[in-house]
């Protein structure tokens, strides 16, 4: 029983340490931008309605439906919005883009 204990205190300080805040950076199409703190753990969704929070308050971006790209992964699809920042890839000082996700339509 000790051992599991012991194994399950291992693991806790593990994954504490491999939870570390990082800095990234989230920007919008029209080039503004806004430095983030954020940790391994914290879901796509989270730190992508933080950002549209923060741009929309600062009247930089229309209030709407907006997802999290990576450009730095070679693609525009959006990230998983249930994902969590280490599964979708994302590591120090990245920088995500906010794209609508309704399409576009011209007028």
């Amino acid at each position: 029983m000790s051992e599991t204990i012991g194994s399950r205190s291992h693991e806790d300080a593990r994954e504490k340490a491999g939870n570390r805040p990082f800095k990234i950076s989230v920007r919008t199409l029209a080039g503004h931008s806004l430095k983030d703190t954020v940790k391994p753990d914290d879901l796509v969704s989270e730190v992508g309605d933080r950002a549209v929070k923060h741009f929309v308050a600062k009247g930089e971006l229309a209030p709407g439906d907006y997802a999290l790209t990576l450009p730095r992964t070679g693609g525009e699809a959006e990230l998983d919005p249930t994902a969590s920042l280490a599964e979708a890839s994302v590591v120090e000082d990245d920088v995500l883009v906010l794209v609508s996700r309704k399409p576009q339509v011209d007028g």
